[in-house]
């Protein structure tokens, strides 16, 4: 039975040999560079990723990660240093020194289970924490920071779980470490080919889809420095009834067996997903009421359902029949040039409110929507960091921000409108029958220039941003499964559990 040291030691090997921009660089080290470079893991690692995968994923969810005693570094900790008054502690890793507040320690410990007692709960505390005595325990991946506190409990830290939450909480170097990130600068057209999965790999013969395929995807498409894209390849054929009736069909299923689930429409019934078709006459009324289903009409580059309050993370797109020139551009590459070109219109993205909204009389009974929000929005405490991109020129009724700002944020609006439609920025592909793309729905836009043939139908399937965190996350515990305990990652965002990951495998390998 193979362990998940095993697993993870062959993870680290694929992420020795990846690509820069597929290996996430330490927090707060990420150096702003006019040079994009971009990935290409499933055409130069594929054969790679399948022989590693044969060893080390025979049984990935029965086995606790085993230790191997021989190659764990012993001084994951080199030294603790608390303040004179208890109030912070400092601790040395073995690359970095950083200081965190006793405080926070104290409210983020965990106890038997993740929830909080009343009296636990950070906000309802009314004494100050403070360090009587700490104490380094365990080695290498095991090591833990036992923290004793003035009221004489003992708490059990991982060290890597400090290590990986260390540059969001923690003082480094006298930086903090929100203050020295910096944002993801994306890829150009002329930079960009697009990495490819084959369909065996997602529907293997004989078992199911291995977890370090699922991993790979999942990092592709989310990191913040991976290029947010992905072509699958060697689609069996169509069944073009189902996919004319939205049963049944290719990207609903590929995207299921990657992401679990799928949207739920509020009038479409489960599991179907929509068609864009020029000859089909159901499909072709909805064209009269919406541009993007109207083939004959040029489709600027948007996010999909933006007029939704929480639209859909991932999107697929097959074409089942006829030839088209759509588009896809990189919403933190245009962002980069945009804060090279005109910084002082970028709050404006940040802090103008659009009304975005749509009616479709075709469902029955007829559909309205409409929502409210900036065509950024960043992550929390990140200024550097974006989270999403709402944009869909066509769907946007008006701005509304205030009268003496109006001038600046339109201009903000018509500026990046200008950097998406840019040849250095617009990727145009030639999107054929049997291709089909998914992309991360917040990062990457899409676009339709023209259609090259007809009929020409595709199909669309969209995944929520819950059922993609949430896979991502109980993906992400079950790589850590016997290096720490669940209780410790239920609280820890997307990007700490990627960090998490990668320190848990430097120090296997």
């Amino acid at each position: 039975m193979i362990s998940r040291t095993s697993l993870l030691k062959a993870a680290g090997q694929i992420n020795a040999g990846l690509p820069s921009s597929l290996v996430r660089p330490a927090v707060g080290t990420l150096a702003r560079t006019r040079k994009r470079k971009v990935s290409k893991p499933f055409q130069t690692l594929a054969a790679r990723y399948d022989s590693l995968r044969q060893v080390a994923f025979q049984s990935p969810t029965e086995t606790p990660l085993e230790l191997v005693g021989d190659i764990q570094p012993l001084g994951f900790i080199t030294d603790v240093r608390t303040s004179p008054n208890g109030e912070s502690v400092a601790i040395e890793f073995h690359d970095k020194v950083f200081t965190f507040h006793a405080q926070w320690l104290h409210d983020a410990q965990v106890g038997h289970i993740p929830s909080r007692d009343a009296t636990e709960v950070y906000s309802h505390k009314l004494s100050t924490a403070r360090i009587l005595q700490v104490n380094i325990a365990g080695h290498g991946v095991r090591t833990t920071l036992d923290v004793t506190w003035d009221n004489g409990q003992i708490t059990q830290f991982p060290a890597i779980w400090l290590r990986a939450y260390a540059p969001v909480v923690a003082k480094h170097n006298g930086v903090g470490a929100a203050e020295a990130s910096s944002a993801a600068e994306g890829w150009l057209a002329n930079t960009l080919k697009i990495p490819e999965i084959s369909y065996t790999e997602l529907f293997p013969e004989n078992c199911e889809i291995s977890p370090m395929t699922v991993d790979r995807i999942y990092d592709t498409l989310l990191h913040e420095s991976a290029v947010g894209i992905v072509k699958v390849v060697g689609l069996p054929a169509p069944v073009v009834e189902d996919e004319r009736n939205t049963v049944n069909t290719l990207v609903t299923r590929i995207l299921k067996q990657i992401f679990g689930g799928v949207f739920s429409h509020p009038r479409r019934p489960p599991d179907t997903s929509f068609n864009i078709a020029s000859h089909h006459e159901k499909d072709v009324k909805k064209g009269l009421e919406l541009l993007n289903y109207n083939t004959n009409r040029t489709l600027l580059p948007h996010a999909d359902m933006s007029h939704y309050t929480h639209p859909s993370r991932i999107q697929g797109l097959y074409a089942l029949e006829g030839e088209s020139q759509n588009t896809f551009v990189s919403c933190s590459a245009a962002i980069a040039t945009f804060r090279e070109e005109a910084p002082h219109l970028f709050e404006h993205l940040c802090t103008a409110p659009m009304a975005l909204g749509r009616v479709a009389h075709f469902y029955k009974p007829s559909l309205y929507q409409a929502t409210i929000d900036t065509a950024v929005v960043m992550q929390p405490g990140f200024p550097d960091r974006v989270k999403r991109f709402r944009w869909h020129p066509h769907l946007t009724g008006s701005l509304l921000s205030p009268y003496d700002k109006f001038a600046e944020a339109r201009m903000a609006h018509r500026k990046f409108q200008e950097i998406l439609l840019r040849d250095t920025h617009q990727l145009k592909i030639a999107f054929k029958p049997g291709d089909l793309y998914i992309w991360d729905n917040f990062r990457v836009l899409h676009g339709r220039e023209r259609v090259l043939t007809v009929p020409r139908t595709s199909v669309g399937q969209t995944v929520p941003e819950q059922i993609v965190v949430d896979g991502y996350r109980v993906l992400k515990m079950k790589l850590l499964k016997g290096y720490i305990d669940e209780k410790w990652l239920i609280h820890m965002p997307p990007p700490q559990l990627y960090d998490l990951v990668n320190h848990v495998r430097a120090l296997e390998t």
